[in-house]
């Protein structure tokens, strides 16, 4: 070993200088890595080195007196869901580096609200303005289509009295009915004009029919101050099915010759069931109608048999039929009654007041007119002011029917030697239809003094009239003539009691 070393000192050769070379190199890298280690290792160092806390360097530092406890910092709570605005507007608020985890969100809450949610305070957000928003515009627009609903009804209201001239109803045709005194001795002050149409249906307003039962028009009547009686201008709209249970409007129209219109309107009810009137009718006779105040001086007053009525007992009995809701019928239905193919509904009762007299048309009408019961009133057409007295008096619930032309006169020898016994069938049809003529009716007829003749019923048919009445006291049932119906007479003798009676089938 000694030899080779000192062989090697004694020869260094280019080989030795090539290997100091190296190492020499490989030091130096050493070096810088080394450096470079160190450098990173201060700054990172530095990073990780906290920084002196000056304030709580100065918090000791001061003197216990001095020293401040900080104010504990307000529990802050908010609504669950919110949106990610105003987490952020949270963080900003409280400046927060780093945000909080949202809690997980209980199976309680609906789908539509599992959104992220914290503890803040309830903000209105967008939404929550375009929900307002929303509601508020329909509200608007809500209030915008009834202020113009109202308007345009009102609207309406205005054009068609201006066009109508005083158009009726039914329930409140005519300027007599509408202003119907409260007190029948009252004077009617109200002046009739041009233009101030009456109209009225015949029979009840509220018409009820069995279903499958044939529905009976009944008509109309008007009348006007200048064109006088108008019934055969009375025009007719609408329809009835009775094979389907419902309600129904019949409009019955009619125009003067200034064009003036006036309507009235029947309330059709087809009905599944309604209690019915079994055997008959009663159909109520009246005649002369007097103010209690000014009692009549005539004998006959104290007979059984009187006509004669006062208004306190005609308002009571009428009364008694409007609280208790009774039916009218119209003459079509009391004749199909009769024969057997239509039902009258339970409680029906017809009313009629024979001659037209002056108490009958100044006490009586107003009376029917405050109660709304439907009446007929039997004229005697030969009279001179037979027209004019329809027309001054006429009601929307007074139909004037015929007492005959010029019948009403002694000359027979038959009951109360009426002239309609010595007359042929041929002079009382021509008879009959003159008093059509003037009174512009053909439903019903009353016999002068209740005197029948075969002559007259015939007569009666062939003059096209439905019903024909006489004076027997009596109600009119099933299967009865219907040319020569009884009635029921009502005087001053018949207590409330008595008429109670009379009008309820037992």
């Amino acid at each position: 070993m000694s030899a080779k070393r000192q062989k090697s000192d004694k020869k260094p050769g280019k080989k030795s200088s090539k290997n100091s070379d190296k190492n020499a190199k490989k030091d130096a890298k050493k070096d810088s890595k080394r450096k470079a280690e160190k450098t990173t290792s201060k700054k990172a160092e530095k990073k990780t080195a906290k920084k002196p806390d000056v304030k709580a360097k100065k918090r000791k530092e001061r003197k216990p007196e001095e020293r401040r406890t900080p104010e504990p910092r307000p529990e802050v709570r908010t609504p669950r869901h919110t949106t990610a605005k105003r987490i952020e507007s949270y963080h900003a608020q409280c400046k927060r580096s780093v945000p909080m985890k949202p809690r997980s969100i209980p199976p309680a809450v609906k789908p539509a609200q599992r959104s992220t949610y914290f503890d803040l305070e309830p903000q209105k957000g967008p939404r929550v303005r375009q929900r307002v928003g929303f509601r508020s515009a329909v509200i608007a627009i809500v209030a915008v289509i009834a202020f113009a609903a109202v308007a345009y009804g009102i609207f309406n209201v205005f054009r068609t009295v201006s066009n109508n001239g005083g158009e009726t109803s039914a329930q409140t045709s005519g300027s007599q009915a509408a202003a119907a005194p409260s007190s029948p001795d009252a004077p009617d002050t109200s002046a009739k004009g041009s233009g101030d149409i009456v109209i009225g249906v015949n029979g009840d307003e509220d018409t009820y029919v069995l279903k499958d039962e044939k529905y009976l028009e009944a008509g109309a009547h008007a009348s006007e101050p200048e064109d006088g009686i108008l019934n055969d201008k009375i025009k007719c709209d609408g329809s009835v099915d009775t094979s389907v249970v419902g309600e129904y409007r019949i409009t019955y129209r009619v125009k003067d010759s200034q064009e003036h219109e006036a309507r009235a309107t029947r309330n059709v009810h087809v009905v599944d069931s309604m209690d019915t009137m079994k055997e008959g009718v009663p159909i109520l006779m009246y005649h002369y109608i007097y103010s209690q105040d000014d009692p009549p001086q005539d004998s006959q007053a104290e007979n059984e048999e009187s006509n004669y009525l006062p208004d306190t007992k005609l308002e009571e009995q009428l009364k008694y039929l409007h609280d208790n809701d009774y039916y009218y019928p119209s003459y079509p239905e009391v004749k199909a009654f009769i024969e057997g193919t239509h039902s009258l509904p339970k409680k029906s009762v017809v009313m009629t007041f024979d001659d037209g007299e002056k108490g009958f048309l100044d006490i009586g009408i107003p009376l029917l007119e405050k109660y709304k019961v439907p009446a007929t009133s039997f004229i005697i057409a030969s009279d001179s002011d037979a027209e004019q007295k329809v027309v001054d008096h006429s009601s929307p619930y007074v139909s004037f029917q015929s007492h005959s032309y010029d019948m009403h006169k002694a000359g027979g020898n038959v009951g109360h030697n009426g002239i309609i016994s010595a007359l042929e069938k041929d002079q009382i049809v021509e008879d009959l239809k003159h008093a059509q003529e003037i009174l512009g009716t053909t439903e019903a007829f009353a016999y002068p003094f209740g005197d029948v003749t075969d002559a007259g019923r015939d007569a009666v048919r062939e003059a096209g009239i439905l019903c024909g009445f006489t004076t027997k006291n009596d109600w009119a049932y099933k299967n009865d003539d219907t040319t020569a119906l009884p009635r029921v007479r009502i005087s001053d003798k018949t207590s409330i009691d008595s008429f109670k009676y009379v009008v309820n089938e037992s």
